[in-house]
Parts: structure tokens; sequence; C-alpha cells
């Protein structure tokens, strides 16, 4: 004891002559590696969506600086869940919100990244199955079928790269559907690829055949809610078709279409092909 109280006050008198350092106060400040702003930690999580979004779906955002950073979190969870149930289920880099349904899966075809939402039932059974692109989001509560008699296969459809499709929409492909890539579309699209023939009275309809009517729409186009396609109609490049508009022929590239049945009320600029961003 003696020994270190002789120590102690040796030290004393060193330091209040100067000879050394006063003691430092230590601070988390001092390990910059143990804290991050809550600035800095905004910014870092502001900056891994972003690129999560440009590697999904091949476009750059900026996230609004109103979103909070705990809605930011919530989100990314939900995202992360998503992205978690469709490498248990699908086996791949697939977002898939709850209750989707996913039937004759040898014949479905999904892309990286792509997102199916909530209570969504695609039925692969048809020709040439269901091939849905990289990046595409298709909404909550939507149903896609080809086939809706076992007498005949229905063909199928084919969404490219970066389709967006809205809540409740129909695709019935018996006749085959094609969406080209960067169409979006609002909620409640219905979109009907074949006809019944009701050509003879003396046979229900129900017992008579049905017509394949292929579907096809154009790239880069938009379509509003509650739009009706019939048949047979072939919609351009770069066409928009208003909300609620019921569509029964087809329409050339940059085409506005509104009403029912559909018209052309105007026409948009098409870029040429090496001006496209």
């Amino acid at each position: 004891m003696a020994t270190y109280s002789t120590r102690c006050a040796s030290v004393s008198c060193d330091v209040a002559a100067g000879r050394l350092a006063r003691p430092r106060t230590w601070s988390l400040a001092c390990f910059p590696f143990l804290t991050i702003e809550p600035m800095k930690k905004q910014n870092l999580l502001r900056r891994l969506l972003q690129a999560a979004i440009r590697q999904a779906k091949g476009i750059e955002i900026r996230i609004d600086p109103e979103i909070r950073n705990s809605e930011l979190v919530m989100l990314a969870l939900r995202q992360a869940t998503a992205l978690l149930r469709g490498l248990v289920i699908w086996r791949g880099p697939v977002y898939l919100e709850p209750g989707v349904i996913l039937r004759q899966r040898s014949r479905i075809r999904i892309g990286r990244f792509s997102k199916i939402g909530t209570g969504t039932l695609i039925e692969g059974l048809s020709r040439d199955g269901i091939e849905i692109g990289a990046g595409v989001s298709l909404g909550r509560y939507g149903r896609m079928s080809a086939t809706g008699s076992l007498a005949e296969l229905g063909r199928g459809v084919r969404l490219e790269d970066y389709v967006g499709i809205g809540d409740f929409f129909y695709l019935g492909a018996y006749g085959g559907i094609r969406i080209d890539t960067e169409t979006i579309v609002g909620p409640h699209l219905y979109v009907h690829s074949d006809n019944h023939d009701f050509d003879d009275p003396a046979i229900s309809i129900r017992r008579q055949s049905v017509t394949e009517e292929p579907v096809r729409i154009g790239a880069r186009c938009w379509l509003g809610s509650n739009v009706t396609i019939l048949g047979g109609v072939e919609i351009g490049d770069d066409c928009v078709v208003g909300a609620g508009a019921v569509v029964t022929k087809s329409f050339p590239a940059g085409s506005v279409i509104v009403g029912n049945p559909a018209r052309v009320i105007g026409t948009r600029p098409v870029p040429c092909e090496g001006n496209r961003e």
C-alpha cells in the first residue's frame, strides 16, 4: 500500500508541474466505427433501397425525403420477407407476397426480381405456358388463366421485362396475351383473348366452340384503370388508353384512346429507336 501511495503522489506532482499530460476523457466519439450519426444512417438506408430498386426495376429513383426512416425500415422488412418467401417457394430471386398461388409450376417462368402481389392466382396450364420477364410487378388479387376446359389447352401469357399491372387484374389467355416491355397498367385490367361462337341458334352457346383471338399490347404503353381489351386487339407501342375504355379494335403506335367503344382522340410522338432511354 505504501508503494502505491508514493507512486500516486509522484504522478500527481508531475501532472501539476506539466511534465505529464492530463488524463484524457474517453467517449464514443473516439471510436467512430461504434456510432453512426442518425442522418448518415438514414442516407445509408436510402442508398441501399435505391440500389435495390435500380437492380430490380432498371430505373434510377430518389426516395422522397418526407418518408421517415422508420417507414423505410418497415418497407424494407416487408420486401425482404417477400424475397425470402420467393427464395423458399420459387427457389429464385422473386418477390412473393402472402397468399400467392402458382399452379402447374412447370409451365410457369418468372424472371429475376419480379413481384407478385397478395392473393394473386397464376394457372400455368397452357400450350405456351406463362412467361413473366424480369422486374415485372403484378398487383394484388389478380388472376391469370389460359385454359377453361380440358378439351383443349389455351395458348398462354407472355409479359416482357418491367411490365407493371395494378390490383384486381384478369388475363384470360386462351387465345394468347402478350404485353411488351415497360408497359404500365392501372387496377382492374380485363383482357379476353377468345370469343364464344353463337351462329347456330339450335345449339346453346355453351355447347358451341370457342375461337382463339390473340391480344397484344405494345411496349411503353400506359393503360388507366378499369380498361377492358377484347379478343383480336393489337395496341401499338407508346399508346395511352384512358380509364374505363373498352377496346374492341386495333390501334397504331402513339394513339391516345378513350371511350366505349374506344376511339382515337389524339396522338403522341413516337421517338426513334436510337433516341429512347
